[in-house]
């Protein structure tokens, strides 16, 4: 059996380590200083931010279930920002987590997360404007 691949350039959909929002700095400045949206899957904390792609934090809290579950909304949330990273606005760090009662669905946390960051880049200042730094 010949495999072909499809003549479509392919799109780089690695999660670096570069995209991951690592330091308790980043973090904090994100609660402190960013805007929330939220529909009834995610809560998404967002700021403007330097770099020229934006990055993905987690916040799972214990509240949300045992290690296993927490693991998999996990495994949920970077998979949709990590398949649909190219896509999203450029230059936002973000922390997500999920809505409290709501249940791991792939593709409910793909919609969600995409509706909410597009939200959140619309309302987010400029980059470079006053107070986005």
């Amino acid at each position: 059996m010949r495999i072909i691949e499809s003549m479509e350039p392919k799109r780089d959909e690695r999660f670096p380590k570069s995209a991951r929002l690592v330091s308790k700095l980043d973090f904090d400045r994100v609660f402190k200083m960013g805007i929330v949206a939220s529909d009834s899957m995610l809560v998404v904390h967002a700021v403007r931010n330097r770099p020229s792609q934006s990055r993905l934090g987690l916040s799972i809290s214990k509240q949300v279930g045992n290690s296993p579950q927490r693991n998999h909304w996990k495994r949920l949330i970077r998979e949709s920002f990590r398949r649909q990273r190219t896509e999203l606005p450029v230059g936002i760090d973000l922390v997500v987590r999920p809505k409290r009662g709501a249940v791991p669905d792939y593709h409910a946390v793909f919609a969600s997360l995409r509706v909410l960051v597009l939200q959140l880049d619309r309302r987010l200042p400029a980059p470079g404007a006053l107070g986005s730094e």
